[in-house]
C-alpha cells in the first residue's frame, strides 16, 4: 500500500471513529453499506473518502425516518410515581406556600435495587484496547466490578460521558460529579492509568448518594453485559424527555418540600459567592503546585549535577592513582566515589517528591475545581428559573393592575372557590389580586415552588459535599503526610549512612598510610 492510500486510509478511520463518537450505531450502519455494496461494503478500502460521507449520511436519514415513524415512549419502568393530589389539596398548598409553610408535592419515588446497600462498590480493575473492525482501529474499554453483586463489565470512556449526562438530565438538582474531558487519544499507559484514576472517583462519588446509585440508569450501567442490549438502552434513556416539572423529579420517599424559608434563600446566595470565589484559589493551588513540581525538578537536576562533579573527580584521581608507582590517594577516590552515590540517591528521593507533588496537590485540586464546576450548574439553573418568575410575575402583576383599575371582575378570570362579593374584591386589591388570574396565579404559584425546590436541594446537596469534602480532603491529606514522613525516613536514612561510609573512608585510609610508611621504611 502506498503511502497515499495509508493517509487516505487513516482519513477515512477518523472520520469513522468521529461518527462512532457522536452516536452513529456501528452494527446497523455496517449492515447499511452492505446493503449499498453487496460485494465488499464492508471494507473500508472498497470507499473513497467522499463516498463513505455520503453513505454515513443517507444512513443517519434512513434512520431519522424510522425514528420519526415510530412513537416515543418513555422508559418509566424503573420510576413509581404518587398518586395526583385533589384540587382542594392543591389550594390548600398555595395558601400554605403564600404562609411559608413547608409543601411536600408528590413526585417519582425511586425503588431500591441492587445497590442501594451501604456495603456496595464499583471498582475499575484495568483497561484494555480493542478493535472495532470497519469503524475504527482500536479503542479503550475499562473493566468494572462491581461487589458483592459479581457484576463485571467493560465501558468505553464514551460510556462514562453517557452517563454523567444522563444523570444530569434526570437530576437537575443534584451535584453530578465531573468527568475530565478527555484531550487525547493516546494509548499510553501513563495517560490511561491517569484517566483510569479520575473514573474510579466518579463512580465513588456517585455511590455517596443514594438517589444516584439506586437509579436503574447506573444499575445497567454496571450490569448490562451484551453490548447490543445496552446500546438500546441508552437509546431509550436519551430519548426520554427531562423532568421540566416538580412532580417528575425524583426522590427517596416519593416526595418533594417545594418552600424554602428564607434562611435558605439566603444560605443559597452566599454558598453561591463562596464557589464563584474559591474557584480561583484552586487556580492559585494548582499554579503553585506546579511552581513547586518545577523546583523540585530543578533541584533534582542540579543534586546529580553535583553527584556527576564528584564523580568527574573521582575519575581524573582514580587515573592519577593508576599512574603513582606509591602514594595513590585511593582512600580520596573512594570519598569522591562515596558522595557521588550519596548525591544520586538525594536525587532520587527528590526525584519521588516530583510525583507525589503531581498526585497529592496538583491533580486533586484539579479534581475539586472540575467538581465546584459541577456543583455550580444547580445554581445556574435555579437562576434562570428565577429569571423566568421574576418575568412572569411582572407581567402578571401589571395585568392584575389593569385588570382592577377597569372594575370589571367578569373578566377578571376568579377563582372557583371564590366566595367574596364584587364590592368586597374592588374594596380590597390584596384579596382581589389572590383570587383573579386563577390560573395564571397557579402557574406562579408552581414557579415559585419550583424554585423553592432548587433552593433546598442547594442547602441538602451542599451540605453533603462539605461533609464528603472533608472526609476526602482529610484521607488524601493523611495519606500525603505518611509519604513525607517515609521520605524524612529515607532523607535520615541516606545521610545517616552517608556518615558512616565518610568515617569508613577516613579509618580506612588511615590504616593505608600506615601501611605505605612501613612499607617505606
Amino acid at each position: 500500500m502506498s503511502q497515499n492510500q495509508e493517509g487516505d486510509k487513516a482519513l477515512k478511520e477518523q472520520y469513522l471513529q468521529d461518527q462512532v463518537e457522536k452516536g452513529l450505531d456501528a452494527d446497523q450502519c455496517a449492515q447499511f453499506l452492505l446493503t449499498l455494496k453487496p460485494e465488499g461494503g464492508d471494507d473500508i478500502d472498497n470507499w473513497t473518502l467522499n463516498e463513505l460521507k455520503d453513505a454515513i449520511e443517507q444512513f443517519k436519514e434512513s434512520q431519522k425516518q424510522v425514528e420519526e415513524q415510530q412513537p416515543n415512549q418513555e422508559d418509566q419502568s424503573n420510576l413509581q410515581q404518587a398518586q395526583p393530589q385533589e384540587q382542594q389539596q392543591q389550594n390548600q398548598q398555595i395558601n400554605q406556600q403564600q404562609n411559608n409553610a413547608p409543601v411536600l408535592i408528590n413526585c417519582y419515588q425511586i425503588i431500591p435495587n441492587e445497590l442501594s446497600g451501604d456495603n456496595v462498590s464499583a471498582k475499575i480493575l484495568t483497561y484494555k484496547k480493542e478493535s472495532a473492525g470497519f469503524f475504527s482501529s482500536s479503542y479503550i474499554v475499562f473493566q468494572i466490578e462491581t461487589q458483592p453483586n459479581g457484576w463485571i463489565v467493560f465501558r468505553r470512556y464514551s460510556d462514562f460521558e453517557w452517563l454523567r449526562e444522563s444523570l444530569q438530565k434526570f437530576y437537575p438538582a443534584f451535584i453530578i460529579p465531573p468527568i475530565h474531558k478527555k484531550r487525547s487519544r493516546s494509548f499510553e499507559d501513563v495517560y490511561l492509568n491517569k484517566r483510569m484514576i479520575f473514573l474510579q472517583r466518579f463512580l465513588n462519588s456517585i455511590f455517596k448518594s443514594y438517589e444516584l446509585k439506586s437509579n436503574i440508569i447506573v444499575k445497567n450501567f454496571l450490569s448490562m453485559t451484551q453490548n447490543n442490549e445496552f446500546k438500546k438502552f441508552q437509546e431509550s434513556i436519551t430519548k426520554t424527555a427531562p423532568p421540566q416539572t416538580i412532580q417528575r423529579m425524583f426522590s427517596k420517599d416519593g416526595q418533594v418540600n417545594c418552600v424554602a424559608p428564607n434562611e435558605l434563600y439566603l444560605y443559597a446566595n452566599q454558598t453561591q459567592d463562596y464557589f464563584q470565589e474559591i474557584d480561583g484559589v484552586y487556580k492559585k493551588i494548582r499554579v503553585l503546585s506546579k511552581s513547586l513540581k518545577e523546583i523540585q525538578l530543578q533541584n533534582s537536576l542540579k543534586i546529580y549535577c553535583v553527584g556527576e562533579i564528584f564523580a568527574s573527580l573521582f575519575s581524573h584521581l582514580n587515573k592519577l592513582n593508576q599512574t603513582l608507582p606509591t602514594g595513590q590517594a585511593q582512600g580520596l577516590a573512594a570519598t569522591f566515589l562515596n558522595l557521588n552515590n550519596t548525591m544520586i540517591t538525594w536525587g532520587n528521593i527528590i526525584g519521588k517528591q516530583i510525583e507525589q507533588t503531581e498526585e497529592y496537590l496538583n491533580s486533586f485540586f484539579k479534581y475539586q475545581q472540575h467538581y465546584n464546576s459541577s456543583i455550580k450548574q444547580i445554581y445556574e439553573t435555579r437562576a434562570v428559573i428565577q429569571q423566568d418568575l421574576d418575568k412572569f410575575k411582572s407581567k402578571l402583576h401589571y395585568k392584575k393592575e389593569r385588570l382592577f383599575q377597569l372594575g370589571d371582575i367578569s373578566k377578571w378570570d376568579l377563582s372557583k372557590d371564590n366566595k367574596m362579593t364584587q364590592q368586597e374584591l374592588l374594596q380590597n386589591k390584596k384579596i382581589a389580586f389572590q383570587h383573579m388570574c386563577e390560573q395564571e396565579t397557579k402557574q406562579e404559584i408552581a414557579m415559585e415552588m419550583l424554585v423553592g425546590y432548587y433552593t433546598n436541594q442547594i442547602f441538602s446537596q451542599t451540605q453533603q459535599f462539605f461533609k464528603h469534602q472533608q472526609q476526602e480532603l482529610v484521607g488524601h491529606f493523611i495519606k500525603f503526610c505518611q509519604v513525607q514522613a517515609f521520605n524524612i525516613t529515607d532523607h535520615h536514612q541516606l545521610w545517616a549512612d552517608a556518615i558512616t561510609n565518610l568515617q569508613n573512608n577516613l579509618q580506612q585510609q588511615k590504616q593505608m598510610q600506615k601501611v605505605v610508611v612501613e612499607s617505606i621504611a
